[in-house]
């Protein structure tokens, strides 16, 4: 066994609970559940309030652009005092926003205050946390941890919408709000037990290789990184959202297409940890061009086929989103390295937010206009065409800001002066 796989399993052997910890959080944030929970809850609010797709869908939207906006602020907290110090408020604050939704009444504006109040409010049980203790703990596993990780949302969207899907047909949409809350409060002891003291505060993370955070910022690179994250996240994050409707608007069950949602869950999981795997062994830009066009090519499926490539969308919804935020947090740490990891990742990660905002409303607005969802998949696949063009002329890493671990010297493919 070489020097490096010798390191690798012993960061896995030495970091589990923190590993644990952090696939559970990523679970139940509130960059998950409020998310990958919406289609269930898009066809009760209309018809119980009257209230359009568009409408109902701009919830979402307004909870990611707040938490978009409050990322970068989020992420020098972060630096500053540490992960674990944001988890336990946001996840209280996740749980206290389900309990309002089962009691929401058809008060539009109150709908849409509650959404923005969360993003605001809860945005620290959001992905920057969790990754930047990661980043921070593995260094030659780095790439199959922030996978494994990052799997949790996954585990989410494939456990959690089948079973919601029966409560809210048997005992109706409020009880499907209160579900969720329960979940949320029995999770979070359980998060804070196993990442212990995992975090590191800035006092330690200012002697961590890596660009100061002006010197990050001045970096054009950076923003068209940003652009690319944006139109990945903007053509796959409303999918999962209107992914039931699509089908029940062609006959199929709601029952039926929260278990495909739930098989979409592992292919989000799949995509995960098939991103982690390979960036931990080949240019990471290089596989992220791959992915998204392999992607588009999904998206395209569906558009034309309809339900009948149901799973070939959800495959490409999978492998999309399942790549972009590990690669986030894994070229946020190779390109800037950890020193301001928080504020940088921040920055990305409020792209990211951005387009996954916007991008249910505009499924939304494309159905209200158009009677169908084509269009929107056609654009989608059209996105990830440049974002993998974007991904494949990103330069090489930065020797300077290798992160390996202190047993071990090997330096990844693609590092370069």
């Amino acid at each position: 066994m070489d020097e490096k796989n010798v390191t690798a399993s012993a960061e896995f052997r030495d970091g589990w609970k923190t590993l644990t910890g952090a696939m559970i959080g990523l679970a139940v944030g509130v960059h998950a559940l409020p998310f990958g929970t919406s289609g269930l809850f898009l066809g009760p609010l209309t018809s119980t309030f009257g209230w359009t797709r568009a409408e109902v869908s701009l919830g979402s939207t307004m909870l990611f652009l707040c938490i978009g906006v409050i990322a970068p602020f989020m992420g020098l907290v972060i630096d500053r005092f540490g992960a674990k110090r944001v988890i336990l408020p946001g996840l209280s604050s996740l749980c206290l926003f389900f309990l309002a939704m089962s009691r929401i009444s058809s008060s539009l504006p109150l709908y849409y205050a509650l959404f923005i109040a969360v993003g605001v409010l809860a945005a620290g049980s959001a992905t920057p946390t969790y990754t930047r203790i990661i980043n921070t703990r593995f260094a030659a596993a780095r790439g199959r941890a922030l996978g494994i990780s990052l799997i949790g949302t996954g585990l989410s969207s494939a456990t959690i919408p089948p079973v919601l899907a029966t409560i809210i047909s048997s005992y109706g949409w409020r009880a499907g709000y209160v579900t969720l809350a329960i979940i949320v409060a029995l999770a979070t002891p359980f998060i804070l037990l196993l990442l212990g003291s995992s975090e590191r505060a800035m006092d330690e993370s200012e002697s961590l290789p890596g660009s100061a955070i002006h010197e990050a910022l001045a970096d054009r690179m950076l923003w068209g990184m940003g652009v690319v994250f944006f139109l990945v996240a903007l053509a796959v994050g409303g999918f999962s959202s209107h992914f039931i409707a699509m089908l029940t608007d062609q006959g199929v069950s709601a029952v039926t297409g929260a278990r495909l949602m739930g098989a979409g869950g592992f292919f989000l999981i799949f995509g995960r940890l098939l991103t982690g795997f390979l960036i931990d062994r080949f240019f990471a830009p290089r596989v992220a061009a791959i992915v998204m066009l392999v992607s588009a090519a999904g998206f395209l499926l569906i558009a034309q086929g309809g339900a009948t490539f149901a799973v070939a969308g959800l495959l490409a919804a999978g492998l999309a989103f399942g790549a972009e935020i590990d690669l986030v947090s894994y070229l946020v740490a190779r390109y800037f390295g950890l020193r301001s990891y928080g504020r940088v990742y921040g920055v990305l990660y409020a792209f990211v937010v951005a387009g996954t905002a916007l991008s249910p409303t505009a499924y939304g607005l494309c159905f209200d206009l158009t009677g169908s969802y084509v269009a929107v998949l056609e654009g989608a696949a059209g996105m990830l065409v440049i974002a993998s063009i974007g991904f494949s002329v990103l330069r090489a890493f930065p020797e300077r800001f290798q992160a390996s671990s202190p047993r071990t010297r090997i330096v990844p493919r693609g590092y370069g002066a």
